[in-house]
């Protein structure tokens, strides 16, 4: 005989829990946060609850787990790729190689600059909830592998950091020298040998074609805002020559030639 239980206190700890997920990840340098807890175990107590017990509860039980779903479905929606993520902690899902965010599933190369975001390998993605498989009739059928993709809500806010990260680009300082614009500011770089513009502080070799633009020996790279030390966490843990790279944000003079692995300007 199953015992009673009130689970409306476990539908309230699940929303606090959830909250204080979110306000944990969004601090500072927001998705390189460690996690903030694991709702999994709470969610199958729940699911246990209504198996083996009478439910004590003014909801009925086929609706609690949708309260759960409702609780986490209010930021944007985004597409990611589920074998370059460890997801294994509810709200957080962990990089494990060089990827993207997306606003479709489709293939990242064919998706424009401002419909994806690059998330570098050990980057955290903070998101509402569990990622859901893919159910939207317009992405379901794109190919073959929209299988292996998942959809994740991002409060704006993660989204804005996301963004503003994916500005950043690396370089091997001892392979440039600085231009200077007409108020002695730093109006761009010459490549003083044949080099990389990097989406990490990784070395080249490891990074993926989409992650790095190959600058030619004499090409010029504008930049906006200097040149910075590397002050990002998880990219000063990438290796122990990463104080001989800057961090550098690309003007707006700068753009990446779709499907090409070189640099062009306006």
């Amino acid at each position: 005989m199953g015992v009673t239980v009130d689970v409306d206190p476990v539908i309230d700890e699940l929303e606090k829990k959830g909250c204080e997920i979110l306000t944990e990840l969004v601090k500072g340098e927001t998705a390189e946060a460690a996690p903030a807890g694991d709702l999994n175990s709470m969610i199958t107590d729940l699911q246990k609850m209504g198996d083996q017990s009478q439910v004590a509860s003014d909801t009925p039980p086929d609706k609690l787990l949708a309260q759960l779903k409702d609780l986490e479905l209010s930021g944007e929606v985004w597409y990611l790729y589920a074998p370059h993520f460890d997801m294994r902690n509810v709200g957080d899902s962990l990089a494990t190689q060089g990827t993207w965010v997306k606003k479709t599933c489709a293939f990242s190369w064919e998706v424009p600059e401002q419909h994806k975001i690059h998330i570098p390998e050990g980057l955290r993605v903070p998101s509402e909830g569990l990622p859901y498989a893919v159910d939207d009739p317009d992405e379901v059928n794109r190919h073959d592998w929209v299988c292996q993709h998942r959809k994740i809500w991002l409060t704006p806010r993660v989204v804005q950091f996301l963004k503003q990260r994916a500005t950043q680009w690396y370089i091997y300082w001892p392979h440039w020298r600085v231009i200077a614009g007409p108020g002695n500011e730093v109006a761009g770089l010459v490549a003083l040998a044949n080099t990389w513009v990097k989406r990490t502080a990784q070395f080249s070799e490891k990074l993926g074609k989409d992650e790095k633009s190959f600058v030619g020996e004499g090409q010029v790279v504008y930049i906006s805002g200097g040149v910075k030390m590397v002050e990002a966490p998880l990219e000063r843990r990438r290796h122990q020559y990463i104080d001989e790279h800057r961090c550098i944000v690309l003007s707006s003079r700068m753009q990446l030639v779709q499907g090409k692995d070189s640099l062009f300007m306006q």
